[in-house]
């Protein structure tokens, strides 16, 4: 294990993750009031994971020959445009761009992150480690919606864009300072992008992976851009409840230091589906909530899943990704197999958000966790 290198990545993960998501409740209602109805916000928001299913694997294979620093470095620069459209945003080509943006920088920087803290560590310990990075990434991610609801309702709607400007800005700064590795050629077979995918599916717990990236992923709409529209349209509430409700929804995330741990003594795979079958439970629970206080309580249980997933999902990955010299690789291939499912969604969401509501959105997304749960189990048996 390299202690300062993990170290190092943890501190930056934890530092990005705030930022990343100052603007998380108040994103969607934002992009709302500029004139967009539930249809087009959907098309919109679904160009985020699209851009996400293109260029993750490529992503993947660059940092795989010239190191992460300069691509972590690449995702920065992304990012700090992203909030720059979004500010200036008042027509859908430039939100669409800021989306479009967004969805590569954030994707970058993330998992390139979580990849080189992959790199730091060895297997019998991958579990506990990786758990407790993500434990204070993800301390990060629930501390950020409330700073950047209270900042909106206090001052404006658009401050936390402001905000995560200079906080960017300033993570990129270090990484410009920082001694980057020597150059390396880029081949032209980083971008085939099929071959890659192909690679990804050959394994077969990898394809396992897939089925339950894509049936999770799919319910990335409904959390991210019709949760903040429900509590403020159904309950008549503000931006700070909104943030609120995210705290409870990643509250177990503090944990996936322990959920790390069984991971390594329990085994990837059964903490992996009973993870996703909890998070299933969740969905449909959110849809039958008829007062905030019991939809705290549901997100605090659907959390519970989520956190089991996510980190045996990066760890069953990694452990294999190590195995075949392409961690990297696989980490990326895997985010754009699971985004087909956010890009997918998003197509319909708006339409299904349209005739039905809200509540029968996240009833869907349950149903379709569970099948695909139940499709998955196979391809975990040893």
């Amino acid at each position: 294990m390299h202690y300062r290198e993990y170290v190092r990545f943890t501190r930056i993960g934890v530092f990005f993750s705030f930022v990343a998501f100052l603007t998380t409740p108040v994103l969607s209602p934002y992009i709302k009031s500029l004139g967009f109805d539930d249809i087009q916000l959907s098309l919109i928001f679904s160009l985020f994971s699209l851009s996400i299913i293109i260029f993750s694997p490529m992503i993947g294979r660059v940092s795989d020959m010239i190191g992460r620093r300069r691509v972590i470095l690449f995702g920065l620069i992304m990012e700090i445009l992203a909030m720059v459209f979004y500010i200036i945003g008042d027509f859908w080509v430039v939100i669409a761009a800021a989306r479009i943006l967004n969805a590569v920088g954030y994707i970058t920087v993330i998992l390139i992150v979580l990849t080189k803290i992959e790199d730091s560590l060895d297997g019998k310990t991958r579990g506990r480690y990786t758990g407790w990075s993500l434990s204070l990434e993800n301390a990060s991610k629930i501390i950020a919606p409330i700073i950047g609801g209270l900042i909106a309702d206090i001052l404006f709607v658009t401050a936390p864009f402001y905000l995560s400007i200079l906080l960017l800005t300033l993570l990129a700064v270090y990484f410009i300072r920082s001694k980057p590795r020597r150059r390396t050629r880029i081949r032209r077979d980083i971008f085939n992008v099929i071959a890659e995918l192909r690679e990804f599916l050959s394994d077969r717990k990898l394809k396992g992976m897939a089925i339950l990236g894509i049936v999770c992923h799919a319910s990335v709409p409904a959390v991210n851009l019709f949760l903040p529209l429900l509590i403020m349209e159904k309950f008549g509430l503000t931006y700070s409840f909104v943030g609120i409700a995210y705290f409870f929804l990643g509250f177990f995330n503090l944990f996936q230091f322990y959920f790390g741990r069984l991971c390594d003594t329990a085994g990837r795979s059964r903490v992996l589906l009973a993870g996703t079958l909890i998070y299933g439970i969740g969905l449909l629970l959110v849809s039958v909530s008829q007062s905030y206080p019991v939809l705290l309580i549901v997100l605090l249980f659907n959390g519970i899943g989520g956190s089991m997933w996510n980190i045996s999902a990066w760890c069953l990955m990694s452990d294999i990704g190590e195995g075949m010299k392409k961690e990297g690789q696989i980490l990326m291939s895997y985010a754009s197999i699971a985004k087909t499912g956010t890009f997918v969604s998003f197509l319909i969401s708006g339409f299904i958000v349209m005739l039905f509501g809200i509540e029968e959105l996240f009833f869907l997304n349950g149903l379709l966790v569970l099948v695909g749960t139940l499709l998955a189990v196979r391809f975990f048996r040893d």
